[in-house]
C-alpha cells in the first residue's frame, strides 16, 4: 500500500481499513491504549473480543501501571499480536510510551524503575524525571516513543512542547527512539508537527488513539507485516510500517475527559498538587517575560 507522505514511515490521515490491511498480509495495532487499570473505562476482555472481531491488535498502555498489560498477554487468543507497553508521566510533565518485546520485560522495568516512583495519583506525574524514566531503559530491549509531542494545551505533556518551553534539555531526544506521529487525542496541526519532526531528527513514527473508551480502539494504527511482537516493533523501529487514522472530533474529546474524570476524583488533592507543582513555574516565567 502507498502511503500520502514520503518518509521513512508511511502515513494516511482517514479512518484506517482495517479489513483492507489485514488481507495485505499487516497487522494493525493500536499503540496507545488506557484501560480500567488505570483512567480508562475499557475492561480487557472487551477490547481483546472487539479486537478479535474488527481485526485490530493493540498495547495497553496504561499510565504508570502493567497490570491491564499483564491480563490482555495472558488473555489474547492465537494470533493476537498484543504489544506490552506502559505510559509513564515523568516528574516535568512529558508522557512517555515504552514498549517491551515480552511481558516479564515490561513487569521488571516497573518493579525496578516505576512502582517505588508512583506519586499520590497512581495515573499522573511519577518522581522520575524524564531523562530517569529513559535512563532505566538501559540494558533493557525496549522502545521508547515520545506521547503526543507537542501535547496538550498549555500543559508540557509532550517532549517536544517540554523541550520548546525549556523544561526539558533537547539531548534528551537521544534517548529516544520514535515519535507519535497520529495520536488521536491532537489535533491535525500537532501530528504534522510531530511527523516533520520524527522526519528532520530521523526517529520512528507510531500512531495510536489515546482510547480511553471501548468504541475509540482501532480508529489511529500503526501497521506492519509481522506475525509476533519483535517483528513488529522491529519493523516500526526501521520505519517499515503505515500510521493510518484521524484525530477525534471535538465532540469525542470532550465524552473522553467527562468519562474518565471520576477516575481522577479520589485523588483530587494529590492531582492539584502535581499540576501546581508542574505548572506555576511555567506561569511565573510567562509573567515574568510579559513585563
Amino acid at each position: 500500500m502507498e502511503g500520502d507522505t514520503a518518509g521513512a514511515a508511511r502515513v494516511r490521515f482517514g479512518p484506517p481499513d482495517l479489513a483492507t490491511l489485514r488481507e495485505d498480509g499487516f497487522v494493525a495495532v493500536d499503540m496507545h491504549v488506557h484501560t480500567e487499570h488505570s483512567d480508562g473505562l475499557m475492561r480487557v476482555r472487551d477490547a481483546l473480543r472487539l479486537g478479535r472481531r474488527a481485526g485490530v491488535s493493540f498495547a495497553v498502555t496504561d499510565h504508570n501501571a502493567v497490570s491491564g498489560a499483564v491480563a490482555a498477554v495472558r488473555e489474547a487468543g492465537p494470533g493476537q499480536v498484543i504489544v506490552p507497553g506502559i505510559e509513564v508521566s515523568a516528574s516535568e510533565g512529558p508522557h512517555l510510551l515504552l514498549y517491551f518485546y515480552t511481558i516479564d520485560d515490561l513487569v521488571d522495568y516497573h518493579g525496578e524503575v516505576i512502582a517505588r516512583a508512583l506519586g499520590g495519583c497512581p495515573h499522573m506525574a511519577t518522581a522520575l524525571p524524564t531523562a530517569d524514566v529513559l535512563a532505566g531503559l538501559e540494558g533493557r530491549d525496549a522502545f521508547a516513543v515520545a506521547a503526543h509531542p507537542f501535547g496538550y494545551l498549555f500543559l508540557c505533556r509532550g517532549v517536544c512542547k517540554a523541550i520548546a518551553a525549556g523544561e526539558l534539555a533537547p539531548d534528551v531526544l537521544l534517548q529516544l527512539d520514535g515519535l507519535e506521529g497520529i495520536c488521536g487525542g491532537m489535533t491535525r496541526s500537532q501530528n504534522n508537527r510531530a511527523i516533520a519532526f520524527a522526519r528532520e531528527h530521523g526517529l520512528a513514527l507510531t500512531g495510536g488513539t489515546d482510547a480511553h473508551l471501548l468504541g475509540e480502539l482501532g480508529r489511529v494504527v500503526t501497521a506492519a507485516r509481522a506475525e509476533s511482537v519483535e517483528e513488529f516493533l522491529g519493523a516500526v523501529r526501521r520505519g517499515d510500517a503505515l500510521v493510518w487514522g484521524r484525530e477525534k472530533s471535538m465532540i469525542g474529546e470532550t465524552v473522553q475527559a467527562t468519562a474518565v474524570l471520576p477516575r481522577y476524583a479520589p485523588y483530587i488533592g494529590s492531582s492539584l498538587g502535581v499540576h501546581y507543582r508542574q505548572n506555576l513555574p511555567r506561569a511565573l516565567r510567562y509573567l515574568r517575560r510579559r513585563r
